[in-house]
């Protein structure tokens, strides 16, 4: 949903999108198709699929849910999505750790950064942000109810 809002928003962009689940990115292009959206979707594991090439602005809604938490979330996601769309590791961070691992998988770090996280993740995934070291600003926007939910990392370094 994510990559065909950006791709119908901004049609002149080169929106790429992953996901580690076929399945997914089937579902995933049905959707841009039916609404028009140019999106290339590719298969693997966070930032694998675009290893050596350039991301300027890199957008994720990665698995953020700590593992021991997914039994008591509401049945309406916990018995219908998939438990790798779900379970975040032992903290609920390890996607976004691995995706700073893989960083050096691409030909630059992208300029813009920005990630979707779980309540309470926010601090935390903000010092995996500066401990990077490859932004200059990292903001947290909170959602409409107050809670922050997003991450951002700005960076205003010309390459």
């Amino acid at each position: 949903a994510i990559a065909v809002t950006l791709a119908l928003q901004a049609p002149r962009w080169h929106v790429r999108a992953s996901d580690i689940s076929q399945g997914a990115l089937q579902v995933a292009a049905r959707n841009a198709a039916a609404n028009g959206a140019q999106v290339a979707f590719l298969e693997g594991n966070l930032l694998e699929p675009f290893a050596g090439g350039w991301l300027d602005i890199l957008v994720s809604n990665p698995p953020y849910i700590p593992a021991a938490d997914i039994d008591g979330l509401q049945r309406e996601v916990r018995d219908h999505e998939p438990r790798t769309a779900l379970d975040g590791g032992t903290d609920g961070l390890g996607p976004y750790r691995l995706m700073m691992e893989q960083l050096p998988l691409l030909q630059a770090p992208p300029r813009l950064i920005g990630f979707e996280l779980g309540q309470g993740q926010a601090q935390d995934v903000a010092e995996l942000l500066r401990a990077a070291g490859h932004w200059d600003e990292i903001i947290i926007v909170p959602d409409l109810a107050g809670i922050e939910r997003h991450v951002l990392g700005v960076s205003t370094r010309i390459r």
